[in-house]
């Protein structure tokens, strides 16, 4: 299959990096041209027509254009979501397929980029999938995040000891959600610091409540740094390799109920992953299958926290079942697969 990618060049990006991971397996699976910001030959003057003359494919050789998670413009102070306006794919009579991404922004500018472009299959993992497919009249397809198989495969093969017993990294995203502050108030007696690790020697004083104490937690939100200014929040690889040392790590569902990246990649990293109970799960997670599921108001939180803390044989178990899970079933070679059958069904 020749397939052309339109894509920003994710490739030395240090966070956000299922970018790239989405081209890399698409370029494995078929015969792929990659166009967009940041890869050679790049004009934002050139149309489509542009595009597949600079291509190694003849037009009629093309069977498939992808516009990636990383084509649009994701800054809130840009009004518009297309990068690109003089690409207009609306006359070409070659399958499209959309990566619709962080859909709680300019969500409608997202629509109209669609609608314009005429795509025949539009991927998400928003649980308003169906809705919004009756809404444009255009197939969607629900296709949650997943993680590269070779990346994890690799990383697998290293001896990393578990020096964590509890962590967390990222934003609390308040704006949107108030589970993960929650849960910060839960564990910290000052939930106005951004991570126990640095200021709590800067301060003399610890800002984890007495209770939580006895375990060692790593929580760094995004911006916090050590006392000498480096993040505490590892990117890239580096950060893959840091999960290896939790025995359990913290994750919940995005703005907008999404099931990001970060439960797939706590379960390839054999952590145990450690959620709230939502309804946009998807029947993805079993609780004591392949994850731990806790209350939403938190009545159980600390319990099943000092549980599986206690009981290393058993988190050790359902951290193997999660991590067979997500190499078997979550995967961007399964995503891709599903959605290229989903395509020839239309």
């Amino acid at each position: 299959m020749n397939i052309i990618l339109l894509v920003q060049n994710y490739e030395n990006y240090k966070s956000g990096y299922y970018h790239d991971d989405i081209v890399r397996v698409f370029k494995r699976k078929y015969n792929c041209f990659v166009y967009g910001k940041g890869y050679p030959g790049y004009s934002l003057r050139d149309t489509i027509e542009d595009v597949i003359d600079k291509s190694p494919f003849k037009k009629s050789e093309i069977d498939l254009i992808v516009v990636g998670t990383s084509w649009e413009i994701q800054d809130p102070n840009t009004s518009e979501s297309d990068p690109h306006p003089n690409i207009n794919l609306s006359q070409l009579k070659i399958p499209k397929i959309f990566f619709l991404n962080k859909e709680y922004k300019k969500l409608q500018k997202k629509f109209e980029y669609i609608k314009k472009n005429k795509f025949d299959l539009v991927i998400s993992a928003h649980p308003k999938c169906e809705y919004w497919s009756k809404k444009l009249g255009i197939p969607f397809l629900r296709s949650h995040f997943a993680i590269d198989k070779e990346r994890f495969e690799k990383l697998n093969k290293l001896s990393i000891p578990k020096t964590y017993d509890f962590g967390f990294t990222g934003s609390l995203h308040k704006k949107y959600i108030d589970i993960r502050h929650k849960i910060k108030c839960e564990i910290f007696s000052n939930p106005y610091v951004k991570s126990n690790l640095g200021l709590s020697v800067l301060f003399k004083k610890n800002p984890i409540k007495p209770e939580y104490r006895k375990y060692k937690i790593y929580w760094a939100e995004w911006g916090a740094r050590s006392l000498f200014g480096k993040s505490l929040v590892p990117t890239g690889e580096a950060y893959l390799k840091f999960l290896r040392k939790f025995k359990i790590f913290l994750s919940t569902p995005s703005a907008e109920g999404l099931v990001g990246t970060r439960f797939f990649e706590i379960m390839a990293s054999k952590a145990l992953l450690f959620v709230p109970e939502s309804e946009f799960y998807d029947g993805l997670l079993k609780n004591g299958i392949n994850c731990c599921i806790f209350k939403k108001d938190l009545s159980d939180f600390k319990e099943k926290l000092e549980y599986y803390l206690s009981h290393s044989e058993e988190r050790g178990k359902i951290c193997e079942s999660a991590y067979q899970d997500v190499i078997k079933n979550h995967t961007y070679e399964n995503r891709i697969e599903k959605i290229i059958n989903k395509l020839k069904d239309i």
